[in-house]
């Protein structure tokens, strides 16, 4: 199809789309080469400049991937980060699927009192104690989050004794593997400014904005038992929500 000269969209961004549909419906398939800058500019009669923005549009897209004096590579499809509609954590989102790199510290593992909204969110009573996990979590080397579980008191012996207090451990594997199978989930995010005690936990200045994730996870039966915040730096994980129109 050709490029239509009188719409109302730019060039650039007609071919992005046309290529990127040609990729979705398997044309080109991931870890193939796209067609080059010279093929491109030939066959829809553009500019190399504006093809080479189409090109750099589909690469932030996490469409294809370019490389210097080789071209511009498929790669294979991927979620955007951490996608806040499903019910995997931050850790499955980019090990179990994008394939990073993902390294836990622990601060914090023990059974402690519980901060009153993390008890009222249990179903416990105002000062009674639960399980207590604070981490610092890097992402290919770089700091990304910093994140407080507040569990029930139950699991304590199950965490402490698990890959979870290793670098490499997932919260929510080790929880499934005894029962705790998440049901339901309620997440809201919304910006803030690190305090000097985040910002040193996160390696950034005080008042750098950074995403907070609040949320509370139910089993299959609807019993609550992992309330927890994560404190993002965005610049370093993408945060994604992706947004679908309601049926009429």
């Amino acid at each position: 199809m050709p490029i239509d000269r009188f719409s109302d969209v730019p060039f650039y961004l007609q071919l992005a789309r046309r290529l990127e549909r040609d990729v979705r419906q398997g044309d080109i398939r991931p870890g193939d080469a796209m067609p080059s800058e010279g093929e491109l500019c030939r066959t829809y009669g553009l500019a190399r400049s504006t093809v080479r923005q189409a090109l750099r549009t589909l690469e932030a897209r996490d469409c294809i991937r370019l490389v210097p004096r080789r071209g511009a590579f498929v790669v294979h499809p991927k979620e955007a980060g951490w996608v806040l509609q499903t019910a995997k954590g931050f850790f499955e989102g980019e090990v179990d699927h994008d394939r990073r790199s993902v390294d836990t510290e622990v601060l914090e593992a023990a059974n402690a009192p519980l901060p009153p909204a993390a008890a009222r969110a249990l179903n416990l009573n105002e000062g009674d104690a639960g399980f207590v996990l604070r981490r610092v979590r890097r992402l290919d080397g770089k700091v990304a989050l910093f994140s407080i579980n507040y569990l029930l008191p139950e699991v304590e012996g199950l965490i402490i004794d698990s890959e979870v207090m290793t670098s490499s451990g997932s919260l929510n594997k080790v929880l499934e593997r005894h029962g705790y199978v998440t049901g339901t989930v309620k997440r809201s995010i919304e910006a803030v400014a690190a305090s000097s005690a985040l910002a040193k936990l996160l390696k950034v200045r005080n008042g750098w904005p950074v995403l907070l994730v609040s949320s509370l996870s139910w089993d299959r039966n609807m019993r609550p038992f992992d309330y927890h915040s994560t404190w993002v730096r965005t610049d370093v994980v993408k945060v994604t929500v992706d947004a679908f129109t309601a049926p009429t």
